[in-house]
């Protein structure tokens, strides 16, 4: 969770603040008070110039190139590593060089960065500028795909009382073929497919009950389906795509505990150890009694 709102603009100070940084030059910022994610800030006055730039697709996710000033930029990069990773999510800022009027009116000069929202890297691959002072540079460009609305969004109508027949042995072997590559890049289409296959596991693996306290779901949805959220205990973000031993199906309260409690640290772990016995034994075809 955190306290950005959309297209709202903040200085740099905020960001660094907030995951507690001390990286002022770098346009990725990360650090020890927010781990599960990163900040990736895009624009400025060189990138154009050196051959390439960030950009905004049409289906709403970004091409955002990685970290290194000269020469072939490596995964070995301490950001670069971080983004091609997939296991943090992304805070994504875009820059606006300041006026004179509001350099004046601030008493100084600093960069402004407008959030854009929660991003997930879904895929990366390599871009050489045929232009530019960075032309013939092997340069990575990440994926950057926007998390959705919620667990409605991702799951979908199509959904209904008829997947409580679904095997649940063969959709989790399904999903974790069907998971991503490091270097392909997918469309929003499909970056929403697997994430709702990944929502719908979660929520028959609970059975409509809470895998947190094991309680009945608070209610029922319109088509016959217990109401649970599902909860990613790896990253940040609540809607990004993720595999089946990383997302928990919670009620609304355990939820909040895994984000908000004073013992969320030790509840994150029990409910690991748990997932990943419900895993174990599904994958080994023992089922769920």
């Amino acid at each position: 969770m955190h306290e950005f709102i959309v297209g709202q603009e903040y200085v740099r100070q905020r960001l660094l603040d907030f995951v507690g940084s001390r990286q002022m030059q770098s346009g990725v910022l990360w650090g020890s008070k927010e781990s599960g994610c990163l900040i990736c800030t895009s624009g400025g006055r060189g990138g154009k110039k050196a051959g390439y730039s960030d950009e905004l697709l049409t289906d709403g996710s970004w091409w955002y190139f990685g970290q290194g000033m000269a020469g072939d930029q490596s995964l070995l990069n301490a950001a670069n590593a971080k983004l091609s990773s997939g296991k943090l999510s992304v805070l994504f800022f875009t820059t606006r060089e300041p006026t004179a009027r509001e350099v004046a009116a601030r008493g100084g000069y600093g960069k402004l960065f407008a959030f854009r929202g929660d991003f997930n890297v879904v895929g990366f691959e390599q871009f050489v500028p045929s232009d530019g002072n960075r032309k013939g540079d092997r340069l990575w460009r990440f994926r950057l795909v926007p998390v959705g609305g919620g667990d409605d969004h991702w799951v979908g109508d199509e959904h209904t009382n008829a997947d409580s027949h679904v095997d649940l042995q063969d959709l989790q072997r399904s999903i974790y073929v069907d998971s991503p590559g490091s270097e392909v890049g997918v469309s929003l289409q499909e970056y929403r497919r697997r994430s709702a296959a990944v929502h719908l596991y979660a929520t028959l693996r609970a059975n409509g009950r809470c895998e947190g306290c094991g309680m009945l779901a608070p209610f029922v949805r319109p088509d016959g389906r217990a109401f649970l959220e599902v909860h990613h205990m790896t990253r940040l973000a609540d809607d990004g795509p993720d595999l089946p031993a990383n997302v928990a199906a919670l009620c609304p309260n355990c939820h909040r505990r895994a984000h908000y409690s004073i013992d969320r640290i030790e509840f994150g772990c029990a409910l690991r150890a748990h997932v990943a016995f419900l895993e174990e034994r599904i994958a080994t075809g023992q089922g769920l009694k």
